[in-house]
């Protein structure tokens, strides 16, 4: 797992650093060169006529030494300061009166007159930018704003330095206006709104560069793959069905039966020994015609008897939205003596009945998507996705549970924790790998996985089994996704062994 910071915690990183006796200057010198290879290897072919631009700050200061490595690989780039030489104070400062040591002419912008910029982009082939960096936490307005906007339409490729100027650091919003990059070489540690929309795109592809000090320890992290491995480990030699878990889903109704299915079908592949569906009404007899490996049974009159001889179960999927079901979603979800997943409709009924009655119940993973956090939460969906890292958060404080905030960039939250998954692909947004990743969570509760690390290590492979099952960008069935588990979780444990 990689760290992953907020702005906040990036500074005081820095700062920690710099108190325990690492120059500053060394700090920018290391990342600027880490930058500079990077950007060589990466645009080989685009070196013809490079423009680096670079603001007054700390940021401005990554970009100088990034000129300057450039300048002893032959490369001698056109370079331009958003703003007065004045504003250019600490560390940055040495490294701008570097360039005039070396006759690198330095080209001041400000106000309205771009037109020294404007000839340099119309036959740039590449274009360096540092302007602000994670500092900055207010929208781009003026003159500035109109030298992004030139930077973001001109033809060649942008590769920017720790984020693109304009994406919010915390949430990965457009703070008025943003570049998109090509490519971003980020420093220290990956910044949290790099991983999440608008700010993922506009982030291209991300790296994360060394800068000669060992990473932050923080509490929020970027999942990677082999980390699916750590929580799932391989099996003893004498494991069986009973050993690998008993997993009962309660889901389906009648017209709604096939994401009880998916359910089980995404438990099976996920590594359940035993898997039960329990629909509601005439669901099971549709059911029993189409199983195989998965069990069914009708609900007990007492329905928290589900709960004996089973280790874990999921509730929710395709239950149904009436008095009834929304009913026997909030007894199972608050009385369950098992840990449980909690889906869909389990999540709507929750959210009428005040999902706080969660802080006392047993174990459970909560798994909704935008509409069913906003939901839970008593706000909008826009207002989720505006800081999914917030809503996370809030959703764990209110419940006191793990939680998965689904959607491009899926947050695993828990008390005092959070991280990010950087896997997956819009083919995903189809209906039915919601109850998939459900039942892949509920067979990892059942094999005994806590729920924090059950919750990350199915987000992963579920989030890479898309991808693996892919063609495209759309076209894919959820059993499909299912049914690439298995694969993904040895890549998981070859990257694994790898390290």
């Amino acid at each position: 797992m990689k760290p992953l910071l907020t702005r906040d915690a990036a500074r005081r990183f820095d700062g920690r650093i710099v108190d325990a006796g690492v120059p500053g200057l060394l700090l920018m010198e290391n990342a600027g060169r880490g930058a500079a290879e990077l950007f060589l290897r990466r645009f080989a072919g685009r070196l013809g006529r490079v423009v680096v631009v670079g603001g007054t700050g700390q940021n401005g200061g990554d970009a100088w030494v990034v000129a300057r490595r450039l300048l002893t690989h032959g490369v001698r780039p056109e370079v331009f300061l958003a703003g007065s030489r004045d504003k250019v104070g600490g560390d940055a400062k040495v490294n701008l009166e570097a360039l005039d040591a070396l006759d690198l002419r330095v080209t001041e912008l400000a106000g309205d007159d771009l037109s020294a910029l404007e000839g340099a982009l119309a036959s740039a082939t590449a274009i360096v930018e540092g302007l602000f960096g994670t500092g900055l936490d207010r929208p781009i307005e003026g003159w500035r704003r109109a030298l992004v906007e030139r930077l973001d339409a001109a033809a060649a490729p942008i590769f920017a330095l720790d984020l693109p100027s304009g994406i919010d650091a915390d949430t990965g919003r457009v703070l008025g206006v943003a570049l998109h990059a090509e490519l971003t070489a980020t420093f220290a540690g990956h910044k949290r709104g790099l991983w999440q929309t608008p700010g993922r795109a506009h982030a291209g592809e991300t790296v994360c560069v060394d800068i000669g000090v060992p990473g932050p320890r923080v509490e929020d992290g970027l999942l990677e793959l082999h980390d699916a491995a750590r929580w799932l480990p391989p099996r003893a030699l004498a494991a069986h069905k009973g050993t690998a878990g008993h997993l009962v889903v309660v889901a389906g109704s009648p017209g709604k039966s096939g994401a009880a299915l998916l359910c089980g079908h995404g438990a099976m592949r996920a590594g359940a020994g035993l898997v039960t569906l329990a629909p509601r009404g005439e669901a099971r007899d549709a059911l029993e015609l189409r199983v195989h490996e998965l069990m069914t049974m009708a609900l007990p009159d007492e329905p928290l008897e589900l709960s004996d001889g089973k280790d874990a179960a999921v509730v929710g999927p395709g239950l149904g939205l009436d008095d009834a079901g929304k009913a026997l979603a909030v007894q199972l979800a608050t009385g369950l003596s098992i840990p449980a997943v909690l889906d869909a409709d389990a999540l709507t009924a929750l959210a009428e009945e005040g999902a706080s009655v969660l802080r006392s119940s047993p174990p459970r993973v909560l798994t909704p998507h935008p509409g069913e956090a906003a939901r839970l939460l008593g706000c909008k969906s826009a207002d989720v996705q505006a800081d999914r890292y917030a809503a996370a958060k809030k959703l764990v404080s209110l419940t006191g549970q793990v939680v998965v905030l689904k959607g491009a960039g899926t947050l695993v939250a828990a008390p005092g924790k959070l991280v990010v998954c950087p896997f997956g692909t819009p083919a995903l947004g189809v209906a039915g790998t919601g109850d998939v990743l459900a039942g892949a969570i509920g067979a990892a509760l059942a094999g005994g996985v806590e729920p924090f690390e059950a919750a990350c290590a199915m987000v992963l492979l579920h989030a890479r089994a898309g991808e693996r099952a892919s063609l495209s960008d759309r076209g894919l069935f959820a059993r499909e996704v299912a049914d690439a588990l298995p694969a993904a979780l040895e890549e998981a444990r070859a990257a694994g062994e790898r390290r």
